[in-house]
């Protein structure tokens, strides 16, 4: 039996908001199994769950009501990378900390207190048949498979970036592997109108990869040559856990972002023969 799962002990992480600039704190603790991940902010509960997604403009945003959670992305990935079921995270900020704008401190974090296994069989949602949405040259698909994989492709006009495409079989240890380290990235010469939008306003070298006309700003370069292809696998992941922390079926997207992620969610959503959900 695959059993539901739960951190261990609580864990407070703090840093910056990358959007609004502000300081974040978090709060992970272990949840009770059939509770799901949710996250708690200003004494409301707001469910980690599709039909709470509020907002995609360069981050996903979940909420219920005047409560809103931002930036959910990064650690939904986790949780969906690691298996993790249930999970209560109590936000200060309205916006989780970027930390090192990926993955990696989310794992450490999770790894330093580990995960324990509750006696209740895990839920999984499971894909039935092929589900597609398009936008333009920009396209996601969630299709039947015996497991759960993706088969990411990005384009970008950039001699550091490009053509890149991933496909990975998301098994025990890939996500740590593979995709935790992948850093969210962008261009510095977007940075300025961004800003006046209100947006990336804690973003720095620190938590993001940032591409001059020339190449990557940061001291060290790219991680791996494709290491943007795998941050975008890493944000679709989170948007994808929205549909439950364990999935099986494969994601293929063509230039994905969270707005995309999210039309293929609700468009599955709405078609009840696509998928059902296991035990």
């Amino acid at each position: 039996m695959m059993s539901q799962r739960t951190i261990a002990a609580p864990i407070q992480v703090e840093g910056v908001a990358l959007h609004s600039g502000e300081p974040a704190r978090a709060v992970l603790e272990p949840a009770p199994p059939g509770s799901g991940v949710v996250f708690a902010l200003d004494g409301v509960d707001v469910p980690a769950r599709w039909d709470r997604i509020v907002d995609t403009q360069l981050a996903t945003t979940v909420g219920l009501g005047a409560s809103r959670v931002r930036t959910v992305e990064h650690l939904l990935s986790v949780v969906l990378g690691l298996g993790i079921d249930n999970l209560r995270v109590t936000v200060e900020g309205g916006e989780l900390p970027i930390l090192d704008g990926c993955g990696a401190r989310w794992v450490s974090s999770i790894q330093s207190v580990g995960l324990v296994d509750q006696s209740v069989p895990a839920t999984v949602f499971q894909v039935l048949k092929p589900v597609e949405v398009a936008d333009g040259d920009r396209m996601a698909r969630l299709e039947p498979y015996d497991g759960f994989s993706l088969d990411v492709t990005i384009d970008f006009d950039h001699p550091s970036v490009g053509r890149q495409r991933l496909e990975l079989e998301m098994n025990p240890g890939v996500y740590e592997r593979d995709l935790a380290w992948a850093r969210t990235f962008g261009f510095a010469r977007l940075v300025p109108a961004m800003q006046r939008m209100g947006l990336v306003r804690g973003g720095s070298l620190d938590n993001a990869l940032v591409f001059d006309d020339r190449g990557p700003m940061n001291d060290g370069g790219l991680l791996s040559p494709d290491e943007p292809v795998r941050h975008k696998m890493l944000d679709a992941m989170g948007d994808l856990c929205l549909l439950g922390p364990r999935i099986m079926g494969r994601l293929v997207a063509a230039r994905p972002g969270h707005g995309l992620i999210v039309a293929l969610i609700r468009s599955i959503q709405r078609q009840p023969d696509a998928w059902t959900i296991v035990r």
